[in-house]
């Protein structure tokens, strides 16, 4: 008889767990965009990992964005840029952003997002729309973010 109740217990504890935390992600995002929006960063270099099977996937890239907008990107596993046709699938911290609002307004199967807690950028994205289709899972890392300029009062 306790058996049944352990099991019982159990899974009311996981089903609560899951519910709770994909409830937080929406309030997540907005306060980690809050923080980011707060430092009204328009300029800044980073380091980027994509793991996927997209474009530039596979690549551990190091950005760099001027005025909020993609300006160079280098491969660092072959230390060569990445070719200017390409720099359109670099994204900006603001994208990632609107990445991890789309993956949740999509419902994806599996979502978890990691934010720095001082500039409230995405520091690990991790994505996978549908647990039935191969290949649509995403995790991009984000590391070393270092302001280039500050920002115009």
């Amino acid at each position: 008889m306790s058996a049944r109740y352990l099991l019982a217990f159990s899974l009311v504890t996981l089903t609560g767990c899951q519910a709770t935390t994909a409830a937080s992600e929406p309030d997540s995002l907005t306060q980690a965009r809050a923080r980011w929006e707060a430092h009204n960063l328009g300029s800044y270099r980073f380091e980027m990992s994509r793991t996927c099977v997209c474009v530039l996937g596979g690549r551990r890239m190091e950005v760099t964005v001027h005025a909020g907008s993609v300006s160079a990107a280098a491969d660092l596993d072959n230390n060569n840029s990445v070719e200017a046709a390409l720099l359109t699938y670099v994204t900006t911290i603001p994208d990632l952003f609107d990445l991890i609002e789309d993956a949740l307004g999509r419902k994806a199967a599996y979502f978890s997002a990691m934010y720095d807690p001082i500039l409230g950028y995405p520091t690990r994205i991790d994505i996978d729309y549908s647990a039935t289709t191969a290949d649509d899972e995403l995790t991009i890392t984000v590391r070393d973010l270092a302001v280039l300029e500050s920002a115009a009062p």
